[in-house]
């Protein structure tokens, strides 16, 4: 029996509620108006976990429901990463309700569950499940829900298990081949879809030409990708995270108006749309089994990008055409958990043409693979690539002391990388920054020191780590080459940055 047959179709996503810290009063204030327009326009679902919104969602909607009288529907949310048993779960769940001041909510959710394997975990005797199952019998939960971040083959086996009233499933054009089997599932055994990430986490808008096949009747490619991210009859609620009213006015708009084209109409429309984009990824994954051990169809997925314009969403201070569209694909690689760092730059691909013959878009994957490490060969992205940089920079230089400037993240992999390639090092690491609020600070055992005091420490040579700043601190450091201090900038004019 559905449980969401009755709920509007739009959902309020709160990670994206614009509030800087659990401490930041006129962002939550502002964060729960929001929330109370959008009950007052009919929206119940809303999706929220502990870290949304740097770690104010909840105390946003607290303020809100102290103010309303609208019926809402909350999730609470267990990550098994964190919380393995039942009891650490039952504490997740009560320090959730705690914060929005509430004693019940109507849907636990089984969090980001990667795999099949790890939703086994989920189930064991002892482990979150049984909480779940023991906070519905006390009233404390109204259903047991998940969502999921699996392959389309896991997330299947898990829907088939019949474990969950509901489920959060991304679904949008950018993945829409591989998700409508997931979708199909879901409906088969009865489980209501809650969809996430329906505009493809901001590629969808950022991208509306490209993406202007899923139109209709004269509407933006936005208003297109809501509508048919709700075609499937699986689907119930749309969640879109919300920062502002123009944003929650648009999707309201965008999932009540009445449509000419039939859902059913538009869902078959925009699939044989998709399947017919020139050089696009539909991530079937009949190219999968390379006997080199390539992950085509993840690569070929990712690869899509690169049809794209530039989605840089940092400014890296770079102009150079080429590496901005490097930094885009390559930044792509690493954004999720199954990140995908080659160990070499040099192209293990055999050309035996068997992912090509088994591509049903009839890709020139070859090619494309083949440009995919001459990329990381030029971009300085693969791991043989930075032991030759370490190694350039420090072994056998017969240094005492090593300056790392800035001691940020890329600093931190950097020493990382020394210790895996070389063993401890034979010299001393000191680090420096500009931040006065670093100064004698400790930062994994190294002491953060002030520019000023490179002079006293005497390091026989600094390297500048950071990307975005590298010439501008590497042009305020040089004056010390004088006093026989080597300078070195770790990233060379066509490398992308170590870390995003």
């Amino acid at each position: 029996m559905s449980i969401l047959c009755n709920y509007f179709p739009v959902g309020l996503g709160t990670s994206r509620l614009l509030i800087k810290n659990a401490e930041d009063i006129e962002g939550i204030e502002k964060s729960a108006q929001l929330v109370l327009h959008a009950l007052k326009a009919g929206i119940s679902y809303i999706d929220v976990s502990y870290p949304y919104a740097n770690g104010g969602a909840h105390a946003a909607l607290k303020l809100a429901f102290e103010q309303t009288k609208n019926p809402y529907a909350v999730t609470v949310k267990v990550l098994h990463q964190h919380d393995k048993t039942a009891d650490d779960a039952r504490s997740r769940v009560e320090s959730q309700l705690n914060a929005m001041g509430i004693s019940k909510a109507a849907f636990f959710v089984c969090w980001s569950i990667p795999s099949y394997s790890q939703f086994l975990e989920i189930m064991r005797k002892g482990g979150v499940y049984d909480c779940a199952l023991k906070l519905k019998d006390e009233g404390m939960i109204d259903h047991i829900c998940c969502s999921l971040h699996a392959s389309p083959e896991d997330s299947i086996k898990i829907l088939e298990s019949r474990m969950f009233k509901a489920a959060t499933i991304s679904f949008n054009l950018a993945n829409s081949i591989q998700t409508i089997p997931v979708l199909d599932a879901a409906l088969k055994h009865n489980i209501d879809v809650v969809v996430m990430n329906p505009l493809g986490g901001g590629g969808i808008p950022q991208n509306p030409d490209f993406f202007s096949f899923a139109q209709a009747d004269g509407e933006d490619t936005v208003t297109a990708a809501l509508r048919f991210a709700r075609s499937h009859p699986a689907v119930k609620v749309i969640l879109n995270g919300l920062s502002n009213e123009s944003e929650l006015e648009h999707n309201l708009a965008a999932l009540t108006k009445k449509s000419g084209e039939p859902d059913a109409e538009q869902l078959a429309r925009v699939i044989s749309k998709v399947k017919d984009l020139d050089g696009y990824c539909v991530n079937c994954h009949y190219c999968e089994n390379c006997p080199a051990d390539i992950p085509v169809s993840k690569l070929m997925n990712l690869r899509n990008r690169l049809l794209f314009p530039n989605i840089v969403t940092q400014d890296y201070r770079r102009t150079d055409p080429e590496l901005l569209q490097n930094i885009n694909f390559f930044q792509s690689q690493t954004d999720g958990g199954d990140d995908w760092f080659p160990v070499s730059h040099e192209n293990p691909c055999i050309r035996c043409g068997q992912c090509e013959s088994a591509c049903t878009q009839k890709l020139k994957i070859v090619d494309a693979i083949d440009d995919l490490f001459v990329r990381c060969k030029k971009s300085g992205f693969s791991l043989a690539y930075r032991k030759i940089r370490i190694q350039d920079l420090l072994v056998g230089k017969g240094y005492k002391r090593v300056g790392l400037y800035p001691k940020d993240k890329i600093a931190n992999l950097f020493i990382k990388l020394y210790n895996e390639f070389f063993g401890e090092p034979d010299f001393e690491w000191v680090a420096f920054n500009s931040d006065k609020n670093s100064w004698g600070r400790e930062d994994d055992g190294l002491i953060i020191h002030a520019p000023d005091e490179i002079n006293n420490i005497d390091p026989e040579i600094i390297i500048v780590c950071n990307y975005t700043y590298q010439e501008e601190i590497y042009s305020d450091l040089i004056k010390y080459e004088a006093e026989g201090i080597i300078i070195e900038k770790l990233h060379f004019d066509n490398d992308v940055p170590w870390m995003f």
